[in-house]
């Protein structure tokens, strides 16, 4: 899949598709195709279907009364489709947007789909029709092929739209990602007033987050859910806690912490509920601090923690992003003390948020670890 969607990016962004028919077969047909639909059968890849109940007095320029694409279960088609794909030129959805979203919102009034999709090949938005609320209530997720991250956009279609999902998978996915994306919301609407309050205090900006969220929306959301999803545009969780199960079903991968890392190889971390694979150890002390310069505004370090611009401070520096600096000269143990430091003074659980996952090597059998 995602071979699929670079080589779809490629073409994208040398303007190889022209109009509505070339996204709706060269681009949407590949991606259903590779999803498991069979887009040679026109009663399971179904174009210009026709939504039979709609009112001739609903039919207007923008409201044809047919879905670009429909897709069914030929066996299950008496449950009606199982997705509304509604497609617009490249580059047109936002000025498209509103007529997309009616004319979503009228088909599924009366044939209503467990999922629609609005897409000019670029963007992606998909609705939960069974939602309450406006149509554009019913949003549950969005991506862009051009700008977001390569797994990122494997995985959300691979979650939302392959076949073998249909229906109760990708219903409760959809559900799922639509009660995250509220909590996005929310979070990005008190973010600025909460990191200013941070800056003037010093106390967690997800401390201020959780208690103006309180406030002003009367929900309470755990500060560990604020912290993972403070910068994300979009719902969705890049690894899968099946991906997570799988690494550590392996028996030769230990994740117990220890107070000597030698004789060990590290495979990978698992940050703050996300799993990174890493071969190196100081790849551990990188992507920890790199996490917390991201997600910790102003977060400042001292002493054998500390990082810096001025790479000469360091006896072998290791570039992190935004052009800073640490140290990486460092046992594994010691990588690992830092690492641990850095997170517990940035406010996060130096145990339960860093899981890191490791083998003993020959020697270290041998010497009893």
């Amino acid at each position: 899949m995602k071979q699929i969607i670079e080589d779809i990016r490629i073409l994208l962004q040398d303007g190889a598709f022209k109009d509505e028919q070339h996204v709706r077969f060269s681009l949407v047909g590949r991606i259903c195709q590779a999803l498991g639909w069979n887009i040679w059968n026109p009663e399971e890849f179904y174009t210009e279907y026709r939504v039979k109940r709609l009112p001739q007095q609903n039919i207007t320029k923008d409201v044809t009364g047919r879905v670009d694409v429909a897709l069914f279960i030929p066996e299950k088609t008496s449950e009606g489709a199982e997705v509304f794909i509604e497609v617009k030129t490249p580059g047109k959805l936002d000025s498209d947007l509103i007529a997309g979203e009616t004319q979503l919102h009228l088909y599924n009034v009366y044939h209503k789909s467990a999922i629609s999709i609005l897409t000019d090949g670029i963007k992606w938005r998909f609705y939960l029709p069974s939602a309450g609320g406006e149509f554009e209530d019913k949003l549950f997720n969005e991506i862009n092929i051009l700008e977001d991250d390569l797994d990122d956009i494997a995985q959300t279609f691979d979650m939302i739209l392959r076949k073998d999902n249909y229906r109760k998978k990708a219903l409760n996915t959809a559900e799922e990602m639509r009660d995250e994306l509220v909590r996005i919301k929310l979070i990005g609407s008190v973010k600025a007033e909460a990191v200013l309050m941070y800056e003037k205090t010093d106390l967690s900006p997800y401390l201020f987050a959780q208690q103006l969220i309180k406030k002003n929306h009367k929900l309470d959301i755990e500060i560990a859910d604020i912290k993972r999803l403070w910068d994300k545009k979009h719902s969705g969780i890049k690894y899968s806690n099946r991906s997570i199960a799988l690494k550590n079903d392996n028996p030769a991968i230990h994740t117990e912490p220890l107070k000597d890392y030698r004789f060990t190889k590290v495979h990978h971390i698992i940050l703050c509920g996300t799993l990174i694979e890493v071969h190196y150890w100081y790849e551990v002390k990188r992507a920890v601090y790199n996490y917390i310069l991201k997600h910790t505004p102003g977060f400042q370090t001292s002493g054998a923690l500390r990082y810096s611009k001025d790479k000469t401070e360091f006896i072998t520096p290791l570039a992190l992003d935004d052009v800073y600096f640490t140290e990486s000269n460092l046992s594994a143990s010691d990588i690992v003390r830092h690492s641990r430091a850095a997170m517990k003074a940035a406010g996060y659980d130096q145990i339960k948020d860093l899981v890191i996952g490791f083998s003993y090597s020959a020697k270290g059998i041998a010497h009893g670890q």
